[in-house]
């Protein structure tokens, strides 16, 4: 058995919507919760957790980037983009305060807005392949 593309991409999503994923490695099936670290009230997630890691003992435990993958993804956006003012302007940005922020807020009213999703998300299957085949799970 091995993942599907469908399956690579909706874990992709649910860990851009700031989603804790647990992979069962048997069944290849997931189960995301959300990430409770950053939540005030985490008494609900912490039970759904709780109950999954009991039912899945073995799950992979798939979080989303770090920061500075983040921060890399944006900075090779930035290389895809043939508008030179509007990287000039995003190179701004990512060198300056709040740089995730204000990157999101410039990308996401632009006319690129489009191509950065595709982008994003294309790396963040990319990341979950690795982070799978690094656990010996066959992706397709």
């Amino acid at each position: 058995m091995k993942i599907t593309a469908k399956q690579i991409n909706e874990i992709a999503q649910e860990l851009e919507a700031g989603m804790r994923v647990f992979f069962n490695r048997d069944t290849l099936e997931f189960k995301s919760v959300l990430d409770w670290d950053e939540m005030m009230d985490s008494e609900p997630w912490e039970e759904m957790t709780e109950t999954i890691e009991n039912e899945w003992p073995d799950a992979i435990i798939l979080e989303k980037m770090e920061s500075r993958e983040a921060f890399r993804v944006m900075e090779e956006f930035i290389n895809e983009i043939e508008d030179s003012k509007f990287q000039e302007d995003l190179i701004k940005i990512l060198s300056r305060r709040s740089p995730f922020a204000n990157f999101k807020a410039e990308v996401e009213t632009s006319e690129h807005r489009e191509l950065w999703f595709s982008f994003r998300t294309k790396k963040y299957e990319d990341y979950v392949r690795d982070q799978l085949s690094s656990e010996g799970i066959i992706c397709e």
